[in-house]
């Protein structure tokens, strides 16, 4: 039964009911909504509160399995002389603007972002967040307390990211005081350390991450060239150390220069072990590195192997990386915007890699971060009203999302596209 009579009014079974709702290629349905969880598929009568999607695409909410909160919307402290560097000068003027950092001008910055995101559709993010000599724990504290600001709109992960290295005892004490604090991954950037120190660094993350029972996230291989390439020594160690399902690679671009041969014999190694992978579009297409006489070295960067990482049934999620700030002083925090440069970049235009581009932005992202994703009976009732009517609509779209729905709570909506809004059956 649909709802029950008491009193002299309708009860329904549910608190929200989305009608006419597009789930898949070829079916509109129903879907009701109680206690956080989609309870039912199919033809509905009504529910305690109803909205019409109009047989758009409803999708589970974005994830945003990658970006930098804490750096985000730095921007607004930059000059025009900030613009255009690579990455080696990028981080040397990170420091300078970091040296300012406060808890108070952290968790606005971020905060400004959080909410840009969800009116994005994203409900669920990881962000990496600076633990370095030169923040402190600043970074750290601040996210931890916007987390539990923002825990009923939308899951927020925290992972501790070394942007200095950790080799020095130094360095690597902040990381084990940001673990101790509330961190929820350990995050990795061997490139920093210095050469031949690169090793090191990952034997460090993986001893961390033993010692606190987290994930590993690793940002591995941002250039080009596959003779810098430590994903190899990643997946070697995942394996001495029994880390099957544990490990996460951001950006591993070199697999994208290796011989195919070899690229694909470290995708078989990196599906057997379980190794997660997320991509960032647009941050990894801007990343520019110092011109020279070399072969292997371009100035301009590229996105790693999507297609052949897909077709191996590796979880692939994408992020947005930076937003606004002084490695890529662009996004508005769409996911949208992300899955349009991924697509066209990578020339995932066939309707099998269409799909598996929505999954990454959606219900891979949700398994990498253990969430009840999809929109099926059971799943966590985390969902967006899409203004398309297709896949590729949803692609094509002004990147806006009418309807954002979190924890079964309607945290965002358009009342122009829906006319008023929510209709509530006791009126």
């Amino acid at each position: 039964m649909p709802s029950f009579f008491k009193g002299g009014i309708f009860l329904s079974e549910f608190s929200l009911v989305i009608k006419n709702a597009k789930i898949d290629d070829n079916k509109i349905t129903d879907i009701g909504i109680l206690n956080n969880q989609i309870k039912k598929i199919g033809k509905i009568d009504n529910g305690k509160n109803s909205i019409d999607a109009d047989n758009h695409y409803v999708l589970s909410g974005f994830v945003n399995s990658h970006c930098h909160l804490d750096k985000s919307n730095l921007l607004d402290k930059m000059t025009e002389d900030y613009l255009g560097k690579t990455l080696e000068e990028n981080r040397v003027l990170l420091k300078k603007l970091k040296s300012s950092y406060s808890e108070p001008d952290i968790e606005k910055r971020a905060s400004e972002t959080i909410e840009r995101m969800l009116s994005k559709g994203i409900t669920a993010i990881r962000t990496q967040v600076d633990v370095d000599p030169t923040a402190g724990l600043v970074p750290i504290k601040s996210l931890l307390k916007l987390k539990e600001q923002f825990k009923d709109r939308v899951y927020l992960e925290i992972s501790a990211f070394p942007q200095e290295g950790v080799v020095d005892e130094t360095k690597r004490e902040l990381m084990e005081k940001a673990m101790e604090l509330g961190a929820d991954v350990v995050g990795g950037l061997p490139l920093v350390e210095e050469k031949g120190k690169e090793k090191i660094h990952l034997e460090i993350l993986f001893e961390l991450a033993k010692k606190y029972n987290k994930s590993l996230d690793i940002q591995v291989d941002e250039t080009n060239d596959p003779r810098m390439s430590i994903l190899p020594e990643v997946i070697k160690m995942t394996e001495e150390r029994n880390f099957e399902g544990r490990v996460t690679v951001t950006h591993a671009i070199a697999l994208s220069r290796f011989p195919t041969e070899r690229a694909i014999k470290m995708i078989d190694q990196m599906k057997k072990l379980d190794i997660n992978v997320i991509v960032t579009p647009s941050a990894n297409m801007i990343t520019r590195f110092t011109e020279v006489s070399d072969l292997w070295i371009r100035p301009s960067n590229s996105i790693t192997r999507v297609t052949e990482l897909c077709d191996k049934g590796i979880n692939v999620s994408i992020g947005t990386d930076n937003i606004r700030d002084i490695f890529y002083p662009f996004g508005n925090c769409s996911m949208i915007r992300e899955l349009h440069m991924l697509i066209s970049a990578t020339r995932m235009t066939t309707k099998p890699y269409i799909d598996a581009a929505i999954k990454m932005a959606t219900t891979n992202g949700a398994k990498l971060l253990s969430l009840n994703y999809g929109i099926e009976e059971g799943k966590h009732a985390d969902i967006i009203i899409t203004n398309g009517s297709s896949k590729l609509d949803i692609l094509n779209s002004d990147e806006t999302i009418p309807c954002v729905i979190k924890n079964g709570n309607i945290i965002y909506i358009d009342e122009n596209k829906f006319k008023g809004g929510i209709t509530d059956v006791y009126r």
